[in-house]
């Protein structure tokens, strides 16, 4: 008995002296690390990834500091308004900007002369859409695309996909699905009248006695036709309405929107810079010039002599009751110290016909020749003016912005003209834009104004333009109407 317990007395102290060995083998650094890692050595974090660069247009144009650019457009409130603010650009990146003014016709001969010279004088061009596929298809403007992905030179806060009225662009700046430019203005006609005329008690009672209606809004040809024939009153020198019947572009826009509420076209087409059948002698055609040759006997006896610029003077001096007139020509009939009627006009989208509540897609873009000596500069200046600070100040200053976000800046919004403008946008149809275009618009140019003499009659003008607008074009233009 005693030497058994003898025995369990030495086991027991044989094993805590080994437990007692283990612990003291085991170093306090180790003794809470987990074994397979114990001896290991530390391995490193990955590193922080570097702070993304901040883009910037003072960084984007170091490199171009010191260039001087040249562009070209016609002589109206939008690039007047552009003009006043290229300084800023200027003091912000060092490159210069000098502004050409024209005439519309000549800014587009002189930009076309200046593009088969190949000299490069300009670095960016402003012109009208209608030119677009002429300079796409002689390979004269670059796209846009190597611009816009350069990481470089692209603003990130810019998304014209999202920022801009996708219809005017993509028929003002693109051809063909590809993207050249931006819209420089966004352009449409629509109804200027004199609001005050319109609602003076005596006018209204005397209108009213005669056409047994109302005076309003004109909404139809017919409602338009009968307030120009009350307001004629040539023996006091004031005029029910105007025409722009001089041999120059001005006629054709102008008889477009006649031609498109009447339910009438050129071509049978969807987008600009498609070809398709030549419509324009069609019944609808036909008779939406007999129309338009009809409002010349409430018009100034020189009307045929007039294009925009000399409708635009006679509202100003309170010669005419109503007109059709673009939007970014009517800054300055509201501005006061241009204009005797400022405070006293109205506007609307024009009259109805067949065709319904319709305008027209017009508008200048900006471009960047093939030939520019500063193509990334130019870029960077285009972008610039694309933003809706640039976009905001020029529009309150005369521009035809083509962000709905500057239309509904609240400043935006009290201007007179705003609404109609943006309901004119939103009805307009596209125009040609094919390489021919310009010639299609000379043809239609000449005949109108033939037509206006009354050397023809509009049925026969318009056989004459359709049979010539079909040769031209060739297979893909056949006639869809019989010609005389």
């Amino acid at each position: 008995m005693i030497d058994d317990r003898c025995r369990y007395s030495v086991l027991v102290a044989s094993l805590l002296a080994g437990v007692m060995l283990l612990a003291c083998s085991r170093s306090p650094e180790t003794e809470n690390k987990p074994p397979e890692t114990a001896n290991q050595p530390a391995q490193p974090g990955p590193a922080p990834a570097p702070a993304p660069k901040v883009w910037s247009l003072a960084s984007a144009a170091a490199p171009y500091r010191g260039v001087a650019l040249r562009t070209i457009g016609e002589s109206l409130p939008p690039l007047e308004a552009m003009a006043k603010l290229t300084e800023k650009f200027e003091k912000s990146t060092g490159i210069e900007v000098t502004i050409e003014m024209y005439e519309h016709s000549e800014a587009v001969n002189k930009v076309m002369l200046d593009l088969n010279s190949r000299r490069g004088r300009y670095d960016f061009i402003l012109q009208p859409h209608r030119e677009l596929g002429r300079f796409v298809t002689n390979k004269h403007v670059l796209p846009l695309d190597r611009f816009m992905n350069d990481a470089k030179l692209r603003d990130p806060s810019f998304k014209p996909g999202e920022q801009l009225y996708q219809k005017q662009w993509k028929e003002i700046s693109w051809y063909d699905g590809n993207v050249y430019g931006f819209p420089f203005t966004a352009l449409t006609m629509y109804l200027w009248y004199r609001v005050d005329l319109l609602e003076d008690p005596q006018e209204r009672a005397g209108f009213a006695a005669k056409y047994g209606r109302e005076m309003a809004v004109p909404t139809t040809w017919q409602q338009y036709s009968d307030l120009a024939a009350w307001f004629y009153r040539p023996d006091k020198k004031f005029y029910g309405t105007a025409i722009q019947g001089k041999r120059h572009e001005a006629l054709w826009y102008e008889w477009l929107n006649v031609l498109y509420s009447f339910g009438g076209d050129m071509l049978d087409i969807e987008t600009g810079s498609e070809c398709g059948p030549v419509v324009v002698n069609s019944p609808e055609a036909i008779e939406a010039l007999e129309y338009y040759k009809g409002l010349m006997k409430y018009s100034p006896p020189d009307t045929r002599n007039y294009f925009w610029d000399d409708l635009m003077a006679l509202m100003q001096q309170g010669k005419v009751f109503q007109v059709l007139m673009w939007n970014d020509a009517t800054y300055a009939v509201e501005d006061a110290k241009q204009s005797k009627v400022a405070g006293k006009l109205g506007f609307a989208v024009t009259p109805q016909g067949k065709g319904g509540k319709v305008g027209q897609v017009e508008g200048w873009t900006y471009l960047i020749p093939a030939y520019s000596k500063h193509p990334e500069a130019a870029y960077l200046f285009i972008q610039w003016m694309m933003a809706f600070e640039q976009q905001l100040e020029q529009h309150l200053n005369g521009g035809a912005s083509s962000r709905p976000d500057v239309y509904a800046d609240p400043k935006v919004s009290e201007i007179s003209y705003s609404q109609a403008s943006m309901d004119t946008m939103a009805v307009a149809r596209p125009k040609p834009t094919i390489p021919e275009s310009p010639q299609l618009t000379e043809i239609l140019v000449r005949e109108l104004s033939i037509a206006l003499a009354g050397k023809k009659t509009p049925k026969q003008a318009l056989d004459t333009a359709a049979r010539e607008m079909s040769q031209l074009l060739g297979s893909c233009a056949p006639l869809k109407y019989p010609v005389q």
